[in-house]
């Protein structure tokens, strides 16, 4: 299972009123492909939180490395970090990680279209600064959604990076409230939020690399439209920084031939870091919340099953899984499982972090 690691911040900036940039530097990371992000684990009054944020930075810039929290309405979490995090504290951290990812390793990247609209940018970024050193040169296209000029994050990185690279790199702001402040943005300018007109006017190759990041009616939007234009689904890469909807209820567990009391709790046998745990789970629970009441150390972040961290591999047993984006469904197929939003559906459940899958 993947270890936490203990960083240091190295230096804060105040990218946007609600906006904090956290730059870390870290000879234990070596190599992070640009999508990814950082599970910050952070004590408030004495409880722990899990929470993921995207990195920003490029490989190239290591050791250093940065995430932006952005503050938000009930964010737990980020306000607490906005408010009370200094240069000097320690945090400890979960290794990058995430399947939303751009690989550098590629000898050729085909065009690039960003399209992400608030802290969506932030593994965008990452993306776009690592596509622009490429050898094979590609033209990238940034769809970038925010409320205001003022609430742009990277808008000076953006219109330094439009003036270095004027033949490959297109910018689209889409401004949803407010004008003012517009000048200060270079590239090109809509007011309004990104919707299928702002497609349809900037989103004509078809064999582009399409990848969306943001609050979910966003991704799902322009995936669909993406889809309706013939695109092919593989072209297609998606990130949600939100997940609106709320867990699905699971069918009732049916017995196993393991087990045949019809009565009896389904119990799940999990095996992580080359130990077993075993432990029933009640109607209505999911495993993962379940384990951890139990104690168990188990790698997750979002329980909502977005980022895939705490996916592992079903041995034996049946189990429902819900609501998800982490996963295809080939991969359920084969045996892949997000414990997050999974429930036993037989008496008998076995599952194995340690397997790859």
């Amino acid at each position: 299972m993947t270890e936490k690691l203990s960083l240091v911040v190295h230096r804060l900036e105040r990218e946007t009123p609600d906006a904090l940039l956290i730059y870390f530097r870290s000879e234990e990371i070596s190599s992070f492909v640009p999508g990814q992000f950082l599970t910050l684990m952070v004590s408030i009054n004495g409880q722990s939180y899990r929470r993921s944020y995207s990195i920003f930075t490029d490989p190239a810039e290591l050791p250093t490395l940065g995430v932006c929290v952005k503050r938000l309405p009930g964010g737990l979490v980020s306000n607490h970090l906005l408010d009370n995090l200094h240069e000097g504290d320690r945090l400890d951290v979960l290794p990058p990680y995430g399947n939303f990812a751009l690989d550098p390793a590629m000898s050729t990247l085909p065009p690039v279209v960003l399209v992400g609209a608030g802290s969506g940018i932030t593994p965008l970024f990452s993306m776009l600064s690592m596509a622009l050193r490429h050898p094979s040169a590609p033209h990238i296209l940034l769809l970038y959604g925010s409320r205001s000029a003022e609430e742009v994050i990277f808008g000076k990185a953006l219109n330094r990076l439009q003036d270095e690279n004027p033949q490959r790199l297109q910018v689209v702001h889409c401004l949803s409230r407010s004008l003012h402040g517009q000048e200060s943005l270079k590239g090109l300018l809509h007011h309004g939020r990104i919707d299928t007109t702002v497609l349809a006017q900037h989103l004509s190759n078809r064999e582009a690399s399409f990848y969306l990041c943001g609050p979910e009616g966003l991704v799902h939007d322009t995936e669909h439209w993406l889809q309706a234009q013939g695109v092919a689904s593989h072209r297609i890469h998606k990130e949600l920084f939100f997940q609106s909807s709320p867990k699905v209820e699971a069918p009732s567990p049916t017995p196993s031939s393991v087990d045949d009391d019809p009565g009896a709790l389904p119990v799940v046998t999990l095996k992580v870091d080359g130990k077993v745990y075993e432990f029933a789970v009640e109607p209505g629970r999911y495993i993962l919340e379940t384990a951890l009441e139990q104690g168990i150390d188990l790698p997750y972040a979002c329980t909502m099953g977005v980022c895939g961290m705490c996916r592992a591999k079903k041995i034996s047993g049946e189990m429902f899984i819900g609501d998800q984006e982490a996963i295809s469904a080939s991969e359920i197929a084969s045996g892949a499982c997000l414990t997050c939003v999974g429930r036993p559906l037989s008496n008998r459940l076995v599952i194995d972090y340690d397997v790859p899958n």
